[in-house]
C-alpha cells in the first residue's frame, strides 16, 4: 500500500509535465488505433486497445488534481477501470457511457476525461468478443474518433491549469 501511495505521490509531483508528454503519447496510441479499426487488422487489436485504457488512467488522474469536483466521479471510474472491458457491450453503454454504474456527474468536464477510458474500454470488450462485420469494424472505429474529440476538451483543461 505505501509503494502505491509513493507513487502517487510521485505522480502528482510530476504531473504538469507528465500530462502534457502523456496527452502525446496518448493521442499517437488512439490515432494508431484508429487506423487499424479502419483498416479492420485485428492483430494486437484487444492488447492495443488495453494499452490505451491504461494510458488513459494516467490522465484520470491527473484530471483528478486538474478538476476537484471530479474526485469521486472519476475515483469510481479508476475502480472500476480493469474491469469494464469484462462486460458486456450493453453493460458497458448502461454503466459508463451513459454513466448507469457511477455516481452523479456535477460538472461536465468530468465527462470527457471519463470517456478516454472507456471508449477505448469498448473496443477491448469487442476485440475480446471478436469483431466479425464491417458495421462493427465501423462502430469500434466511432469509439476512438469520440476518443479524439474528448481529447481536445481535456487538452484544454490542462492548458488552462498550466497557466
Amino acid at each position: 500500500m505505501k509503494n502505491i501511495q509513493i507513487a502517487l505521490l510521485t505522480m502528482f509531483v510530476s504531473a504538469g509535465s507528465m500530462a502534457n508528454s502523456t496527452i502525446d503519447q496518448y493521442k499517437e496510441m488512439a490515432t494508431q488505433l484508429h487506423q487499424q479499426l479502419l483498416d479492420q487488422k485485428p492483430a494486437q487489436l484487444e492488447k492495443n486497445a488495453k494499452n490505451l485504457v491504461d494510458t488513459s488512467k494516467t490522465i484520470v488522474i491527473k484530471s483528478m488534481q486538474a478538476l476537484p469536483q471530479c474526485q469521486t466521479y472519476l475515483t469510481a471510474l479508476l475502480n472500476a477501470a480493469d474491469k469494464i472491458a469484462d462486460l458486456p457491450i450493453e453493460e458497458i453503454e448502461s454503466g459508463y457511457h451513459a454513466d448507469g454504474k457511477l455516481p452523479p456527474l456535477k460538472d461536465g468536464s468530468c465527462y470527457h476525461t471519463k470517456d478516454l477510458l472507456v471508449h477505448p474500454a469498448t473496443v477491448q470488450a469487442m476485440a475480446k468478443i471478436g469483431i466479425d462485420s464491417k458495421a462493427q469494424w465501423k462502430q469500434a472505429a466511432h469509439e476512438i474518433e469520440e476518443v479524439l474529440e474528448h481529447l481536445s476538451a481535456v487538452e484544454a483543461v490542462f492548458a488552462k491549469n498550466d497557466r
